[in-house]
């Protein structure tokens, strides 16, 4: 029955897509609507391509949450813009003044980020600009200090974090109570039992199970919110996975025993003459850690919703609601599959860095 309902709703979504697309040709007749639509077109662009892709994914101006009066006009949600002391200005030959921050110069065209407003909000876009049509330069030493919306959805994350495990770690009784308490109790015990004791030993993995069962939660619940229509997937973010990487490796090399570190610059059973190729190696190995941890969590979160975004694209790239057929159920099964990529590279994440740091702490025999 489940099932049933499941593909009548991919079904009535398809032909909502293909009715909306015959009433749009039907309306391109009127010239008053006719009009609006080119406006719209010049604004948010008549095609899906990458740049679109990555202000969507990355971008830092503002918040799209999908309008269900008017699905074409999604309700936008502006990024405060605050840069410290000032812009640069470009002011160009016919008189046009350009604000922003320089990015780079070369000798033929300048890019900066550009300040836009529209309807009294502002925004940045990326823009490149022609020597030749500048006039006089306006160089200011400034400091970005803008929020992206990654650091927004961080903050959101952090909060619900805090008062979810705040409320749930306050109990009465060794007996948890409520559906709360019993759920983080599965994960808890899950990862106290079988992956903090399995890797570092019961002394070890009681001392690092709040920074690993806090980067497992803080991890899966910023991937869970990045499914939300409307927000922005902070792991998606290669800032936000190498500073969760950096936790790990900083963890790894200060709580590091003396095993660890004699097994870096004296490796046992390796002859005295192979330790000169042995320990650039070793030291190498210490960086590619963070590195595989940065690179896996940012990739498997950027490239699900890159591929939902080309299924959906192609609608509007073709200009035809007919694919909806095809690409609406697409969507919906990469989506489902996204929510399973959220829980396991939250727990890769966790698992990984509680290898990484139980083979520096634990004593070896």
């Amino acid at each position: 029955m489940n099932l049933r309902r499941v593909i009548s709703l991919f079904l009535i979504v398809s032909m909502a897509c293909v009715y909306a697309e015959t009433e749009h040709k039907d309306s391109e007749h009127a010239a008053d609507k006719h009009e609006a639509l080119a406006v719209h077109d010049e604004q948010h662009g008549s095609k899906l391509d990458f740049p679109v892709m990555q202000e969507h994914l990355i971008g830092r101006n503002k918040f799209e949450i999908p309008n269900l009066i008017h699905i074409t006009h999604p309700i936008e949600i502006y990024v405060p813009i605050w840069i410290v002391p000032g812009c640069d200005i470009l002011t160009l030959k016919n008189g046009q003044h350009l604000e922003g921050i320089i990015l780079s110069e070369t000798e033929h065209s300048i890019t900066m980020d550009q300040i836009h407003e529209s309807e009294g909000h502002k925004y940045i876009e990326k823009t490149e600009i022609l020597r030749a049509d500048i006039a006089k330069i306006h160089n200011i030493k400034n400091l970005d200090m803008s929020l992206y919306k990654q650091v927004i959805m961080m903050w959101i994350v952090s909060l619900v974090l805090i008062l979810t495990l705040r409320g749930a770690g306050k109990r009465t009784s060794l007996v948890p109570k409520g559906k709360k308490q019993n759920l983080i109790e599965i994960f808890v015990i899950y990862f106290r039992d079988d992956v903090l004791y399995a890797n570092m030993g019961k002394k070890q993995g009681r001392k690092f199970a709040p920074l690993i069962l806090t980067l497992f939660f803080f991890i899966l619940l910023a991937n869970l919110f990045g499914l939300i229509p409307g927000t922005t997937t902070a792991t998606g973010s290669v800032s936000v996975t190498l500073g969760l990487a950096v936790i790990t490796f900083l963890s790894t090399q200060l709580f590091g025993n003396r095993d660890y570190w004699r097994h870096i610059f004296a490796t046992p059973g390796v002859p005295f003459w192979l330790l000169p190729i042995m320990i650039p190696v070793e030291i190498l190995g210490m960086f590619t850690k963070p590195f595989a941890l940065t690179i896996r969590l940012f990739a498997n979160m950027t490239a699900g919703h890159i591929i939902i975004m080309a299924f959906l694209g192609m609608m509007i790239n073709f200009k035809s609601g007919w694919i909806a057929i095809g690409a609406v159920p697409m969507s919906a099964m990469i989506f489902l599959l996204e929510i399973f990529v959220a829980f396991l590279q939250a727990y890769i994440f966790a698992l990984l860095s509680s290898i990484f740091i139980g083979t520096a702490v634990q004593e070896h025999h």
